[in-house]
């Protein structure tokens, strides 16, 4: 199984806008910079995952993506999440990937067991779609696709169900990955003092 992750990143100074109540504009600019550190720099240690995407409208993300040593794409223009992921599933097949791991850039609290149980969870011998949802079982937090055209990507509220229901038309064996720091993800106020705190 040849593993690819994709984090697709907002710029920095775009993401977290409902935590402005609570973060100025800077404070939400190095939050945004300071997750996706994390994700990426957990994504590219471990393995089997063998390489990285990046895609961004964000030079400094790419910056870093590059340095660290992940694949870094530019969008080209505003498009929607799930547009830009269409365009690192192309770039992941000419990596010869079988496999893909899709990981939002906040999810602060995502460590390297919890992308091996994800990556566990995989069947051997079907087609296979693995979903972490999150807190709310609404939307997706991470997603795993074998092989990387299983289904269609519907990232966005009710996210969740439909990536279930697409995979059930597409006859993949579906796995439901629920750990906590994988619902985990920094939306609301309330969200930064459990990051801080861990209550």
């Amino acid at each position: 199984m040849s593993v690819v992750a994709i984090i697709p990143v907002k710029p920095f100074s775009e993401g977290k806008s409902r935590l402005s109540k609570a973060l100025s504009h800077n404070k939400r600019m190095v939050l945004n910079r300071t997750m996706f550190l994390h994700v990426l720099n957990i994504a590219l240690s471990t393995r089997p995952i063998e390489e990285v995407i990046v895609i961004s409208r964000d030079p400094q993300a790419l910056d870093i993506a590059e340095e660290e040593g992940a694949h870094a794409i530019i969008e080209e223009t505003k498009s929607n999440l799930n547009q830009a992921l269409d365009i690192a599933r192309k770039a992941a097949t000419s990596l010869k990937a079988t496999t893909i791991l899709v990981l939002p850039s906040d999810l602060a609290k995502i460590d390297s067991e919890d992308i091996n149980i994800l990556l566990q969870s995989v069947s051997k011998h079907s087609p296979s779609v693995v979903i972490a949802p999150d807190k709310r079982l609404l939307g997706t937090n991470a997603l795993l696709l074998k092989p990387l055209d299983a289904i269609p990507f519907s990232f966005g509220e009710g996210s969740f169900k439909k990536h279930q229901n697409d995979a059930r038309r597409e006859g993949c064996e579906i796995s439901i990955v629920k750990r906590p720091n994988l619902t985990f993800d920094v939306d609301e106020p309330s969200d930064l003092f459990f990051m801080e705190n861990g209550k």
